[in-house]
């Protein structure tokens, strides 16, 4: 018998092993005495039992490794890939901002080039308002005189195409 197989069987006592005693007189209890066989086959067993729980020990370390080693490599990558598409992002935003920036700046640009042409334009206005008031005013002047005096003559032409040519 060997292997697992003695386990199954269990030592014999003495009573059915013939023991062979040298000096009968020094026995003080009688004692279970066991056969070498089934001494071999005992250890045997305790041997196959201690090398089976240190299998199965160094397998449940191995694959506590492998789990701390998937864990880390996972939560590595996690990381990893977390902070490039942050990275990513922040690129994005910044892009976005300066391309915003830029374009406050062009418009504050437009805005002040149409307020500079604005005010250029008011006073070219100011200045033709009155060369208008002035041939507006000779020409009321003009148009107030009666029967004989109401003459169409160059100097009234040329007062209709200043006037025209103010407006």
């Amino acid at each position: 018998m060997s292997g697992f197989n003695a386990l199954s069987k269990p030592l014999k006592p003495r009573s059915e092993v013939a023991v062979h005693t040298i000096h009968p007189t020094l026995e003080q209890k009688p004692r279970a005495k066991y056969n070498v066989p089934d001494w071999f086959n005992h250890n045997y067993a305790i041997s196959f039992d201690a090398e089976r729980s240190r299998n199965v020990s160094h397998q449940v370390r191995q694959d506590g490794r492998r789990l701390i080693n998937e864990t880390y490599n996972e939560s590595w990558w996690n990381k990893h890939d977390n902070d490039v598409r942050i990275s990513d992002r922040l690129d994005e935003v910044d892009k976005w901002r300066k391309t915003l920036e830029y374009t406050i700046q062009d418009v504050d640009r437009e805005v002040q080039a149409i307020q500079a042409a604005k005010e250029q334009c008011e006073r070219y206005l100011e200045h033709m308002r009155s060369p208008l008031d002035v041939t507006l005013e000779n020409y009321v002047t003009r148009d107030g005189r009666k029967a004989i005096d109401n003459v169409d003559d160059e100097a009234e032409r040329e007062l209709k195409k200043v006037s025209y040519s103010i407006v």
